[in-house]
């Protein structure tokens, strides 16, 4: 229940073996890498060019010449693109799966050699030819049928004109024009231009926006059409509409069948999507291996990597890797040193019950090597704090069966598992509540140990109390840390006197609520007495002088922002309240209703209600609850900032791969 143990392992070998030892360390998926040119100690090497980055010629996936190695890494990142942007453009023609199905079935299982065959390189290129050129084809099938289908819409309206544009050209005493004129509200320039004696108009069509028209006029008279805002047609056919439109539509005929035909075609390539995964899985795992090199120092004949793995994994890397490259290989692994500890990647372990917290730890910050891990104290706080501000049996079950059903029904990805199981056992800390609360789906239960509507102000003080536990153990943890660190005076200053004090004050109350307890009154004032004094004089000690009084005095005020904090944990009643008043009064609307409607529409309208009702009590118990631990929990110990243990792996995007062979056996 801690952060797991890190080792420093070193490895030194030919280069020849380089490749093999990348993905060997893929495959056990152990060790993260360190960059090397960024350590201190071989700054100078770089500097001097006493090594570089390996630099090792390999060949194109697209053809045999040898390129290098950032080349390469270009040339993976563009298949890459292409591959995700071919496999977007395929799953648009696959039959649509169903969620529940997908996620019943999760992601199909393939071995290393389907990922990493000798002949897969050429056998994904030429699957993903084809699927290109079918999906090109249809593109410019589906860009004909739009055009096709956008020229008959434009000229459709022309459809009764019998005479084409070219033809107005070869009277002798006439000139004419076709086009459009505006078609104003008030009609006027159409009413203009029929008064024109000069001209002979012929209505062809009449929209809301425009009116098309063929017009002749004596070639003697002049005549300016601008002045009705003519447009001419724009019409360069050699047919007139009617029969251009025919034409059109026998060849959108032939092009919706061949439309038809290709989709029916990308319709049933599953098992080219499935290539396309693969091959993109392969190329996401390639470039990672390559990418890596670049952390990696490197002389005329060998390689050194530099990385981080835990403690229990180092035994079974020594083993493979010994066994497989033998004295091609040298290892060697060291304790992680007080120097290190900014720098080491942070792995959580913990118990199954455990575990899921982490990701309210995650969600503020890792916490770096020297730090306690601080998710087995919040898991308590905030599966209690949680329970109260949601509080309702019923929604409790709900949400447990619910996640329940899911984690046992689909197969998910490891994130995805660890959120539903977050919630799975936040499930029970709702119901545990709710029957505290004798609230079920907004009714009240035959039993209640408080009552959300005659026990408020016990709520309220249950509320306080245990936000001074979760201050207290803030503080306790906050104090031991720094006694980790060595810096007592610290350590008593901004943890343990805190907590004195804050107890001291406790029994104060205590005192004067209780008549019979004057002894506590006075043990308290005492107890916060001594350890206010304490933290002034140990704020003089640590600064050599009297001015530490003032940093002594000034720490003291702190006492306010600890009652701000106490009142901050009373939204735990006003939460669990609201949620449960909410509730209560969803149910007082349905019950309204007279029996029919009770029991028809009633009935979704509960569901409805109580479902948003739900929604909003998850959320505010899941925000709010985060809040509590990281301002008033967190802040009083935990500081954070450590990078996650990223060691070389399967990136399995869109596949799983099955684990079951063994290294030894390859």
């Amino acid at each position: 229940m801690a952060i797991s143990q890190m080792r420093k392992i070193s490895f030194l070998f030919n280069k020849e073996i380089l490749d093999d030892l990348l993905v060997t360390l893929q495959e056990l998926e152990s060790v993260e890498i360190r960059d090397i040119s960024q350590l201190d100690s071989w700054e100078s090497a770089f500097e001097s060019q006493e090594v570089t980055i390996p630099q090792v010629k390999t060949n194109n996936l697209m053809g045999e010449s040898p390129i290098s190695e950032h080349d390469y890494l270009h040339v993976l990142q563009t298949r890459q693109a292409e591959l995700e942007k071919l496999i977007a453009s395929l799953s648009n023609f696959l039959p649509k799966e169903s969620k529940i199905s997908a996620l019943k079935k999760g992601k199909q299982t393939v071995s290393l050699e389907q990922l990493f065959a000798e002949d897969a390189d050429k056998r994904f290129s030429l699957v993903q030819e084809l699927l290109t050129q079918r999906i090109n084809k249809l593109e410019n099938v589906n860009k004909k049928i739009s055009e096709l289908k956008a020229l008959n819409a434009s000229l459709s309206k022309w459809l009764p004109l019998k005479t084409l544009p070219i033809q107005l050209s070869q009277y002798q005493f006439l000139q004419g024009a076709i086009g459009t004129i505006p078609n104003t509200a008030d009609g006027k320039i159409y009413e203009q231009l029929k008064k024109n004696s000069q001209m002979v108009c012929e209505e062809i069509f009449h929209d809301e926006t425009e009116i098309g028209l063929l017009l002749f006029w004596n070639k003697e008279d002049e005549v300016n059409l601008e002045e009705y805002h003519f447009i001419s047609l724009d019409y360069q056919e050699s047919k007139l509409p009617e029969e251009v439109i025919k034409i059109n539509n026998d060849n959108l005929a032939k092009l919706e069948k061949e439309k038809i035909a290709l989709e029916s075609q990308l319709g049933t390539s599953g098992q080219e999507l499935l290539q396309l995964q693969i091959a993109t899985d392969a190329v996401i795992d390639t470039y990672n291996l390559h990418q890596s090199k670049s952390k990696m120092a490197s002389t005329s004949h060998l390689v050194t990597i530099q990385g981080w793995s835990e403690t229990q994994s180092i035994a079974r890397v020594k083993e493979v890797l010994t066994k497989k490259f033998g004295q091609a290989i040298m290892i060697d692994d060291q304790e992680v040193t007080e120097a290190d500890w900014e720098k080491v990647p942070i792995k959580l372990k913990n118990h199954p019950l455990i575990s899921p917290f982490e990701l309210i730890t995650e969600m503020y910050a890792l916490p770096k090597y020297n730090e306690k891990d601080p998710t087995p104290f919040l898991a308590p706080f905030y599966f209690t704090f949680f329970g109260m501000m949601v509080a309702d049996l019923g929604y409790g079950l709900l949400l447990f069966v619910a996640t329940f059903l899911a984690l046992k029904l689909f197969s998910l990805q490891e994130k995805q598992k660890r959120f539903l199981s977050f919630f799975n056992i936040l499930g029970l800390a709702v119901s545990l509540w709710g029957l505290i609360y004798g609230s079920f789906f907004g009714f009240n239960l035959p039993f209640a140990i408080l009552s959300t509507q005659t026990d408020v102000m016990s709520i309220l003080i249950l509320s306080v109390i245990f936000g001074f536990i979760t201050v207290i153990v803030g503080l306790v943890l906050g104090g031991l840390q720094e006694v980790k660190m060595k810096d007592y005076g610290e350590a008593y200053r901004s943890g343990f006197a805190w907590c004195f004090i804050l107890i001291g004050l406790l029994l104060i109350a205590i005192g004067l609520a209780i008549p019979k307890c004057v002894g506590l009154l006075i043990i308290g004032k005492w107890l916060a007495i001594i350890n206010a004094i304490g933290i002034v004089i140990v704020a003089v000690v640590k600064a050599k002088s009297l001015k530490g009084i003032g940093s002594g005095l000034y720490n003291l005020y702190n006492i306010s922002s600890y009652i701000g904090d106490l009142v901050s944990f009373t939204r735990l009643m006003a939460l669990g309240l609201s949620g449960a008043s909410i509730g209560s009064a969803f149910n007082l609307i349905v019950g309204i209703f007279p029996p029919v409607g009770r029991f028809t529409i009633g009935i979704i309208l509960f569901i409805l209600l109580h479902a948003i009702n739900i929604f909003l009590s998850l959320l505010s118990g899941y925000v709010h609850g985060a809040r509590l631990m990281f301002v008033e929990f967190f802040g009083k110990f935990y500081q954070g900032g450590g990078q996650a243990f990223q060691p070389l792996k399967y990136s399995e995007k869109y596949l799983k791969i099955n684990r079951e062979e063994q290294l030894e056996e390859k």
